[in-house]
């Protein structure tokens, strides 16, 4: 679960990457057209980043506030506890498949009784 939430944070900060980019492209584009000052749109690049700046510390912050409670309200056991149990299992699955193999190979004792009552007589 944790992973996955990595993946999609990851996939929105390339998203933020390529929208920083594509805006201050376009900045970039209004300068050279002359609709705009160079030094406009370098104060509003500038602008836009810090804003997204902070937005991302104030983003990184809220997730791992939120995936740590995440974590503690689940207590998921850690990936070296679960393969242990498995393999205790495995153990213990082969430990009660032994006893009922070797019932199917033995004979009946009731046959031996019947013997023995049939020599007696």
């Amino acid at each position: 679960m944790e992973e996955s939430l990595k993946k999609l944070v990851y996939a929105g900060v390339g998203f933020a990457a390529q929208a920083s980019e594509k805006f201050e492209k376009s900045i970039n584009d209004l300068v050279k057209k002359g609709k705009i000052e160079e030094k406009e749109g370098k104060k509003i690049v500038d602008d836009f980043f810090k804003k997204s700046e902070k937005t991302k510390d104030s983003f990184e912050a809220k997730f791992k506030s939120t995936a740590e409670e995440i974590i503690a309200k689940f207590k998921f056991a850690p990936q070296s506890e679960v393969e242990a149990l498995n393999k205790r299992i495995a153990k213990l699955e082969k430990m009660v498949a032994k006893p009922a193999a070797k019932k199917t190979t033995r004979k009946p004792a009731a046959t031996k009784t019947t013997a023995t009552a049939e020599a007696a007589k």
